[in-house]
């Protein structure tokens, strides 16, 4: 397939990256700013751009012969404008400065129709070991279960990171821990792999630790999780 890439971001760099070593023909065109045009001949177009932007990219691209489709987890698939449209999202967190392996990367897809739902898994089972169909209301449950389990445990993460800084001790101490607790969830139900003080209703060491935090939302943070884990065992709120 002659594949262009519109998107010059983190998600565009890595999938770009990725569909070249797996053989692939694929031109970068750039960002919303072109540094080239997309090729006459391309035959599926990637909008890898922020996701307000893409229903106004995808209208340049509304009378296009080619399958069009976007990577956002929490965009609908009809936000494109083109007649033959789709989805591939690769659920996985990107950095410039890391390279990720793409076999490990689940591919979620979307297509407007049967032969481009299957013209996607193909080109998805030449990069991944885990992909498969999925409707919008899935892929945003799954995007929703991202963000929770990525995005707010890399902050707490940032939190932890400040907490021993403050003290002089290095965050490193902590790769154990974090290590093991994900470890964990492979064999034990998340719900089972609970520990803690909030589990136990440790009121006092709770206490001392919110005295510990100076910032009044990083307070309201730890209390509003505490009391979160109490309430999902059945616990009083704290």
């Amino acid at each position: 397939m002659r594949i262009s890439v519109i998107g010059k971001g983190r998600v565009a760099t890595h999938l770009s990256k990725a569909l070249l070593s797996f053989g692939h023909d694929v031109v970068m065109c750039g960002g919303r700013t072109r540094i080239r045009p997309v090729p006459e001949d391309t035959e599926l177009l990637i909008l890898s751009v922020n996701d307000d932007a893409i229903a106004q990219v995808s209208q340049e691209f509304a009378e296009s012969a080619a399958l069009v489709v976007h990577t956002s987890g929490s965009v609908p698939m009809d936000a494109i404008a083109s007649p033959r449209r789709g989805v591939l999202y690769p659920m996985q967190t990107f950095s410039l400065d890391r390279d990720v392996d793409f076999r490990k990367v689940p591919l979620f897809l979307e297509a407007s129709d049967e032969a481009d739902l299957n013209l996607l898994c193909q080109l998805a089972a030449t990069m991944s070991d885990t992909w498969m169909p999925m409707n919008g209301e899935q892929r945003k449950a799954m995007h929703l279960a991202a963000v929770l389990c990525c995005n707010f445990v890399n902050h707490l993460f940032e939190l932890s990171h400040d907490v021993v800084a403050e003290h002089g001790i290095p965050f490193s101490t902590l790769y154990p821990l974090i290590e093991e607790t994900f470890a964990k969830i492979r064999t034990l139900t998340p719900h089972q792999a609970q520990t803690g003080p909030a589990l136990r209703g440790d009121r006092k060491v709770m206490q001392s630790h919110e005295s510990m935090l100076h910032d009044p939302k990083r307070r309201d943070i730890y209390r509003l999780l505490s009391e979160s884990i109490r309430e999902t065992f059945g616990g009083l709120s704290v």
